[in-house]
């Protein structure tokens, strides 16, 4: 089985250039436009997933809801989520390097009332441990609409890089991650990345 990582359109977040927003942060029109685009980049380039996963945070909701308009048979999976940055959901990311530029240092470091990197690495290594590796040897392309976050961590893993250098992988809004399996080798091998 193959990967297919997608990433959400614009958001009002990202415009805002807000530290990760929150769950119910949507897409502007924008987003909605690249969304459309990126549904017909996957037609062109054959694309056509036989599992879907999406994170439950609204703007990746929206995408997935764009792109596969006549495909309701997807799953809704919280391990895709975002990193939640809690309190600091509202601050803008470049005044919380300013007010906090050791935080980051440790992936344990934890915004308060969210999370931590370190977590959101266990759960989307979790998601592809259970969803797509164990699935490896089956045909087919599986497909997750989530975030830069894991998308950065699922890359990472995926081409062994270590988690320490996290995010080391980062792709733009709406576009497209692909992993094949290679069938002599069974290695995982990346063959394009951020493709919008």
């Amino acid at each position: 089985m193959d990967l297919l990582l997608i990433r959400h359109g614009q958001s009002h977040g990202n415009v805002a250039g807000l530290l990760n927003a929150t769950v119910h942060d949507e897409l502007t029109q924008y987003g909605m436009e690249q969304a459309g685009s990126l549904r017909g980049l996957m037609q062109q380039r054959g694309l056509v997933p036989d599992i879907v996963y999406s994170s439950p945070w609204k703007r990746a909701l929206q995408t997935t809801e764009i792109i596969f308009s006549d495909q309701k048979n997807w799953s809704i999976d919280a391990r895709l989520g975002e990193t939640d940055p809690g309190k600091f959901a509202s601050w803008r990311a470049e005044d919380f390097k300013i007010k906090f530029p050791q935080f980051g240092e440790k992936l344990s470091d934890r915004y308060s009332e969210g999370e931590s990197h370190l977590e959101l690495a266990a759960r989307s290594i979790d998601w592809l441990e259970q969803e797509f590796l164990a699935r490896l040897d089956a045909p087919g392309l599986l497909a997750a609409v989530c975030h830069a976050g894991p998308i950065a961590v699922i890359s990472q893993y995926l081409l062994n890089i270590p988690l320490s250098m996290f995010p080391n992988v980062l792709v733009p809004n709406a576009s497209l991650t692909l992993f094949r399996k290679d069938k002599n080798s069974r290695k995982i091998i990346l063959e394009y990345a951020g493709l919008s």
